[in-house]
């Protein structure tokens, strides 16, 4: 059976969705998706509440023949659960898709999965990683961040930034989730944008932080949700080698800019 769940957490991008399922049918696998927020990424043609396209309800039905599950997001890892107990499916949980050692952890699963190497095209995306790691590394050193996120999301970009060797001084969360003992941050804390404070290089969060940035004197790295000030946000991929790299390249110019 090639047949795999993917039990996908909201934090992610539309295009993030689309990645994750290229990266999977890349092994040999067949990716069923829940959510599939990659009927979101604006390619609807007239205005509509409903977006179309995504996983349809015959593949839902499938998903109790899968012969495993991955869980992106420590959210979704109840759902994982359900499909164990109900069914007997194996799963394994990812609390991070981004930075190089849960990409690394992704891929090694479904090779092993698959029974299939890392192919050569995601091979080259690794390398092109660790150089620009390798030149971008000066720039996080030290740094203090603070990030106001989701849980899950506020997770996985405390990661991939402690992989960088910049350090979250604070993480604001909206509510208490499975996944804050996770987040790699000197203090995680429950609130909301107006009850930031601080002294801190950037701020990372949604669109919503823009006056608590100029409050703190201090640029905003757009991400999560919303992000309307942004142009594209709905096609920027932020998983994967590819992601990580786009996210590190981002950071590492708008900290370049700033110091």
């Amino acid at each position: 059976m090639n047949q795999v769940n993917v039990l996908a957490g909201s934090h992610l991008t539309p295009a993030d969705f689309s990645e994750i399922r290229q990266i999977v049918e890349s092994f040999g696998l067949k990716a069923i998706m829940l959510p599939d927020l990659s009927a979101l990424d604006g390619s609807r043609q007239v205005f509509s509440p409903l977006a179309a396209g995504g996983t349809g309800v015959a593949d839902l039905a499938a998903m109790a023949g899968a012969s495993y599950t991955i869980g992106l997001g420590m959210s979704m890892e109840p759902a994982a659960k359900l499909l164990q107990q109900n069914f007997g499916t194996g799963y394994r949980m990812f609390d991070s898709n981004a930075g190089l050692a849960d990409s690394d952890m992704l891929m090694q699963t479904l090779a092993e999965i698959s029974g299939r190497p890392l192919p050569p095209g995601y091979e080259r995306q690794r390398k092109v990683l660790v150089d620009v790691r390798r030149d971008a590394h000066y720039y996080f050193g030290g740094k203090k961040i603070c990030i106001a996120l989701e849980p899950d999301l506020a997770v996985q970009t405390s990661k991939w930034l402690d992989e960088m060797g910049a350090t979250v001084e604070l993480a604001m969360i909206p509510t208490l989730s499975t996944a804050a003992d996770r987040i790699r941050a000197r203090e995680v804390r429950i609130g909301d944008l107006y009850s930031i404070t601080g002294e801190y290089d950037v701020l990372i969060s949604n669109s919503h932080a823009e006056r608590t940035a100029n409050k703190l004197g201090i640029p905003l790295y757009e991400l999560g949700f919303p992000v309307y000030k942004t142009f594209g946000y709905t096609s920027k991929v932020t998983v994967g080698y590819r992601g990580t790299l786009t996210m590190v390249s981002e950071m590492a110019n708008l900290l370049m800019k700033k110091h």
